[in-house]
């Protein structure tokens, strides 16, 4: 195998998608959501160890080298499921596998309510739909948009002299200088005073509209595919109330959660080997070391309220 992939581009309602793709060419089909900022490279170090798969990871529209959405439109989680849906026409692959980290994993889950039977296997990483609001705050979040849209405006791109000033920014947001390194070539872009970000600013825009609690619950409820969620014992919703998080993805009907070592990026850094081996036995049906009935959501929870 290529450890630098395969590049792959899709062109769906005019916007082009581009991705990396590595693995088996005749094996199944997992399509990897990267996420909020992030780009397809944050699976290359997943990559080697799920080789008998065809691992397809995409630059959502507006990050990496996919293609920004035009100057009217909108970066809500569920923005990319249309083409995401068209792309999986033009491969013609079903059944297939989704699998998501953070952002990622909110628009998987979305994602695979579309798909329907057409995902047999849905994998979370340290990710699940965001945290509900409450339709109390909905005007309240909407004028935010507006506010944020305006303001964009008079913002200028971010830049770096060199590719250190990134890798330093990104350290700062809690990432490791291998993770962020790795990044570096998909997230920025020559210019003339050195590098810019190729992300979209409008990705830091307030969404107009958020789910409520009872919205996730009916997109929870509505999966027929198996899921896998594997939570970063140091990741975010660790630190963000993961029990009702847990609480709100057990609704899904044949769902496993499981914990995993390490930050939010784990499966980019020193997790990576751990994740791989509870996605192969969880694809594969068969024993990889993990015994699927020695952790449940509960012993998450208690887990991390250990810590």
């Amino acid at each position: 195998m290529n450890d630098s992939g395969r590049a792959c581009a899709f062109v769906v309602d005019g916007l082009t998608y581009r991705g990396i793709e590595w693995g088996n060419p005749e094996g199944p089909l997992i399509i990897a959501l990267h996420g909020w900022l992030d780009n397809a490279l944050s699976f290359s170090v997943l990559a080697p160890y799920l080789a008998q798969y065809r691992l397809l990871a995409l630059d959502l529209s507006g990050q990496g080298h996919s293609d920004h959405r035009s100057t009217d439109a909108t970066y809500h989680i569920w923005d990319d499921v249309p083409q995401l849906l068209g792309i999986v026409e033009q491969l013609g692959a079903a059944p297939l596998i989704v699998m998501g980290h953070s952002r990622g994993a909110a628009i998987a889950v979305l994602f695979a309510a579309a798909l329907e039977k057409r995902c047999s296997h849905l994998v979370l990483l340290d990710g699940m739909l965001p945290v509900p609001a409450e339709e109390s705050a909905a005007a309240r979040q909407f004028r935010q948009a507006q506010v944020d849209r305006e303001a964009a405006k008079a913002r200028r791109r971010r830049h770096f002299s060199d590719v250190e000033g990134f890798v330093t920014a990104r350290v700062k947001l809690g990432f490791s200088e291998s993770s962020a390194r790795l990044l570096a070539p998909r997230a920025l872009r020559p210019h003339t005073d050195g590098f810019e970000l190729t992300h979209d600013p409008r990705l830091n825009h307030a969404s107009a509209v958020k789910l409520t609690a009872g919205m996730c619950a009916a997109f929870y409820e509505s999966l027929t595919s198996k899921t896998l969620v594997l939570v970063a014992e140091e990741g975010l919703r660790v630190r963000a109330g993961l029990e009702a998080a847990l609480q709100a993805v057990a609704q899904v009907p044949h769902c496993m959660v499981q914990s995993v070592p390490g930050k939010h990026h784990t499966h980019m850094e020193e997790g990576a080997e751990v994740i791989s081996t509870r996605i192969r036995w969880f694809l594969e049906g068969a024993d990889a070391g993990v015994n699927p009935d020695s952790v449940t959501a509960e012993t998450v929870i208690a887990q991390s309220d250990a810590r």
